[in-house]
């Protein structure tokens, strides 16, 4: 994971409620981008075959779509 600059984490128990405004402020408005993202690139393909290197560009643009300091609050 390290050589795609991604650092995985792990929780304590019981301590999720603390990442609960996330799910408002960045997971939702993430996954929301990300169907449409996706929704766009399939309609204009008739067949993909999906990869990981396809994904991760979803993943960008979604993102960067998604992840702004208007739309967190910031």
């Amino acid at each position: 994971m390290k050589d795609f600059g991604l650092d995985m984490i792990t929780l304590p128990s019981h301590t999720s409620y603390a990442l609960q405004s996330l799910n408002v402020s960045c997971f939702k408005p993430f996954k929301i981008a990300f169907r449409k993202v996706k929704d766009i690139i399939m309609s204009k393909s008739n067949h993909m075959e999906l990869d990981k290197i396809i994904l991760a560009r979803w993943v960008d643009q979604a993102l960067a779509q998604s992840l702004t300091k208007k739309k967190s609050g910031l």
